[in-house]
């Protein structure tokens, strides 16, 4: 039998065989290795790529669009009545009611409170005028009288008391900033500001728990900005836990409580969003039972006219109030510069005023520039806390 083993020149010649074979291989196996990531490398730039054109860039939404919340609704009078009684029988100047005698179909209350601005009025005004309904207000200031019309005939007579025309009360104007939590640099640069504005911190946010602690050692109040539904839900999305139509009680109160623990320290609360939670009543209770329980106020920043959140909570005995003015709906200096003297304007010499608006560039260069000015006008500038009561 032959043997298996090679003879040294045998040896000699395969190893010249595998020399003119080309590379090692460690080499051919390094080269593979290279071949290999260099394709997943192109693999992953393809998808990228692809995401880029396919995908839209994540967008925070701080608040939800206004026109997402218009809907087609027919409003009957009962939908009107329910909007005056929300913002005129029991509103933010409203400190009760009375019901009058009347010789004809005409309702008539007497309402106990200084008779509203013009600019509330008009704010409502325009609400009623956005329902496309047959309903008007007509409003008699020196008289101290408001008339809501229905097809042109008179429904509604609210009898006020005609206030003094000299009042030395100084106005009160608390300045919301919504949306933080964020961003702890936006969050310096409010402090470092002088003006007393409220922090509204969103639970959801990565620095929610280190921005109240920030303003714990500021000694500086601040608020929860609970996250509820939109109309335009789920296409305009409140954030991860959000209130949201359908849940129970009990987990409603979970949320809640959550939200406490992600922003220890808050003295009250206000709604991110929430245009269509804020129509239920029966959730908004639940809402607010908690927030009282945990002697905490609740503001309603009024997303919707048609909220009863303000009005339950009065109902409650819970502190609380609602917004009177949104500063920066647009993202734009000149406009915000304009809402601020317009938020002075509303306050006037005697009335108890918040404006809400965000941690935008421009609202915080708007403020700025209107900071010399602030200062020397005839109202005063305070904490949310300030401006809530139980009725």
């Amino acid at each position: 039998m032959a043997s298996s083993k090679k003879t040294p020149a045998a040896k000699k010649k395969s190893r010249r065989k595998r020399k003119k074979s080309g590379l090692s291989q460690g080499m051919r196996i390094l080269l593979a290795s290279g071949f290999l990531l260099f394709f997943v490398a192109l693999c992953l730039m393809a998808l990228v790529a692809l995401r880029g054109k396919l995908l839209p860039e994540p967008v925070f939404v701080y608040e939800e669009p206004a026109h997402e919340i218009q809907t087609q609704k027919v409003y009957d009078y009962a939908d009107i009545y329910a909007l005056i009684e929300n913002q005129l029988l029991n509103g933010p100047q409203s400190m009760g009611w009375r019901k009058l005698s009347s010789t004809s179909k005409v309702q008539i209350r007497k309402i106990f409170g200084d008779f509203p601005s013009d600019l509330f009025l008009a704010e409502l005004i325009t609400h009623i005028e956005q329902t496309n309904s047959p309903a008007q207000l007509q409003v008699n200031r020196e008289q101290g009288i408001i008339h809501l019309f229905w097809q042109e005939e008179l429904q509604l007579e609210l009898r006020y008391r005609v206030p003094d025309k000299t009042q030395t009360q100084r106005g009160k104007i608390a300045i919301i900033m919504d949306d933080m939590g964020g961003s702890l640099s936006t969050l310096h640069k409010l402090l470092d500001m002088d003006l007393p504005v409220t922090p509204a911190i969103l639970p959801g946010t990565d620095q929610a728990t280190s921005a109240a602690a920030l303003l714990q050692s500021a000694e500086r109040e601040y608020m929860i900005h609970i996250p509820m539904q939109p109309r335009s839900y789920p296409r305009t999305n409140p954030g991860a836990n959000a209130l949201l139509l359908g849940q129970s009680e009990g987990e409603i109160r979970r949320l809640v409580r959550s939200y406490m623990l992600a922003v220890p320290g808050a003295v009250g609360g206000n709604n991110h969003m929430g245009s269509r939670y804020t129509e239920e009543a029966g959730l908004m209770r639940i809402v607010l039972d908690e927030l009282k329980q945990h002697n905490q106020f609740f503001i309603d920043s009024r997303t919707i006219g048609s909220s009863v959140a303000f009005s339950e909570a009065r109902k409650m005995g819970l502190k609380t109030a609602t917004r009177n003015i949104f500063l920066d709906n647009q993202e734009d200096v000149t406009y915000i510069r304009e809402q601020i003297r317009k938020m002075v304007r509303l306050a006037g010499s005697d009335r108890e005023i918040i404006a809400i608006c965000h941690p935008y560039k421009e609202t915080l260069q708007a403020l700025n520039l209107e900071l010399a000015w602030l200062k020397t006008q005839p109202v005063d500038f305070v904490q949310a806390s300030s401006v809530v009561h139980i009725y």
